[in-house]
């Protein structure tokens, strides 16, 4: 998705709009050791959408849309195997399909991790990112591919000016490519679901159409740029959003987003120049595995994984604690969670020492929800700086209760209204715990290895 200006897209608007349904064309075997594939198969509620209307493309559109297809499989190296439709609709058609979207690929993983993310503090009691990704999408989209339409789907001015053009169109198209050639709702809905997987995975679809897009635009002058200066060029295009649209969420939410573009663009490239569009395509076969991976190239190559993150969930089963939601953050959730309260500097470093990490929701009926985060680092200097960043965030919104060092390990306690958050340091891990008051101290007790 491309906004009229610069990019916009939501926290997991991906999930909900760019969830891709069955490659049409030719695609290139993919050896998936990882997670389960899902069946890629259409939902339900597709077979009962409002058709697209049927309308002709002014003459204008036609030479545009003629101009970016060709222009997105030229650059990409890619061959058309079938000719994606384009339709433009009024803004009532363009809100209307993106809610039918949003509802029948919402889904359970998209629920529960919303309350995932409010039993932890990231997010206000009551987020539905569902209907918050329709909603934004609706207000802000120019153009969208839609995969389960295989269209591109153009916001049509209110005013009737025709603002489209072969810049914005080349991005979609580099879309619809994708979904020909590599399968990506089977790559999208592999399970179990892992969001910092799969903004790897969203970090590559966004940066290889934007990397098409800037070598559209600019030529020899993008190709020349170092990948560092990519990235800032990148990140200073979002200076407007941060301002306007993106200070109205949470830091993690716009941090998030920006790292599909900015991140990935530069991730993508760097796998470009190694290896040229061939190893572009392999990223769709052997995608990386974290978003560590898309900030530090140099360990996608190396091929290092995270590292296995768990705690015993069955101890709090047998405390009659239910496990709803089970997710890495990862590195980029990290940093944007931490920019709620520190400079982007400071929160890029406390995050960049990440080895691996674990997030749950366990819920119990007429219980307050419990968040146990448990995080790893490459070095125990790494987890000590993000025990003192998480400290800095909770300091912005909570009253520090209690702080002390037992048997080795520093231990702090915060307190907000009803609700109690433990941060444990441990030599190279940082356990995170928050609930009601009456639970989060044996819920640490039940995160906690018995020696």
């Amino acid at each position: 998705m491309r906004t009229r200006g610069w990019p916009v897209i939501f926290f997991l608007l991906s999930l909900v709009v760019l969830i891709l349904a069955l490659s049409c064309g030719r695609k290139r075997a993919a050896e998936h050791t990882g997670p389960t594939m899902a069946a890629a198969t259409l939902p339900e509620a597709v077979r009962t959408w409002t058709p697209l209307p049927v309308r002709p493309l002014s003459p204008r559109l036609q030479r545009v849309r003629e101009r970016a297809m060709q222009a997105a499989s030229a650059t990409r190296e890619l061959t058309w195997a079938a000719e994606p439709g384009m339709t433009e609709l009024t803004g009532w058609e363009y809100g209307t399909r993106t809610k039918e979207t949003a509802d029948a690929l919402g889904g359970d993983e998209l629920r529960r991790l919303s309350r995932l993310a409010a039993a932890g503090g990231m997010l206000p009691e009551g987020t539905d990112l569902a209907t918050l990704a329709a909603s934004f999408a609706a207000a802000s989209a120019g153009a969208t591919y839609s995969p389960l339409d295989k269209q591109v789907l153009l916001l049509a001015d209110p005013h009737g000016k025709e603002t489209t053009n072969d810049s914005l169109l080349t991005h979609e198209f580099v879309h619809a490519l994708q979904d020909q050639h590599f399968n990506l709702l089977q790559l999208l809905l592999a399970r179990p679901y892992d969001f910092d997987r799969e903004e790897a995975l969203f970090a590559v679809i966004e940066g290889d159409a934007m990397d098409v897009q800037r070598r559209f635009e600019l030529g020899e002058q993008w190709t020349r740029r170092s990948l560092d200066d990519m990235a800032r060029m990148e990140d200073a295009r979002f200076d407007e959003y941060r301002t306007e649209i993106g200070a109205l969420f949470p830091p993690l939410l716009t941090e998030t987003f920006i790292f599909r573009y900015r991140d990935g663009v530069r991730f993508v490239e760097a796998v470009r120049r190694k290896g040229g569009e061939r190893a572009v395509d392999e990223l769709f076969q052997r995608p990386p595995a974290s978003s560590e991976q898309i900030l530090h190239p140099e360990k996608y190559f190396a091929n290092e994984p995270a590292r296995e993150t768990h705690i015993a969930e069955q101890n709090f089963a047998a405390a009659g604690w239910q496990t709803m939601a089970a997710t890495p953050l990862g590195e980029i959730g990290v940093r944007g969670l931490l920019l709620k309260a520190l400079a982007a500097k400071d929160a890029t470093s406390a995050a960049a020492g990440w080895g691996g990490d674990r997030a749950y929701l366990f819920e119990r009926a007429g219980r307050a929800p419990l968040f146990v985060w448990k995080t790893v680092w490459d070095k125990p200097e790494d987890a000590a700086r993000f025990f003192r960043a998480y400290n800095t965030l909770q300091r912005t919104h909570a009253t520090e209760a209690d702080s002390a060092f037992i048997g080795g390990q520093f231990h702090t306690a915060w307190r907000e209204a009803d609700v109690l958050t433990l941060v444990r340091l441990n030599g190279d891990e940082v356990l995170i715990v928050r609930g009601a008051q009456s639970d989060a101290p044996d819920a640490l007790q039940l995160a906690t290895p018995q020696n």
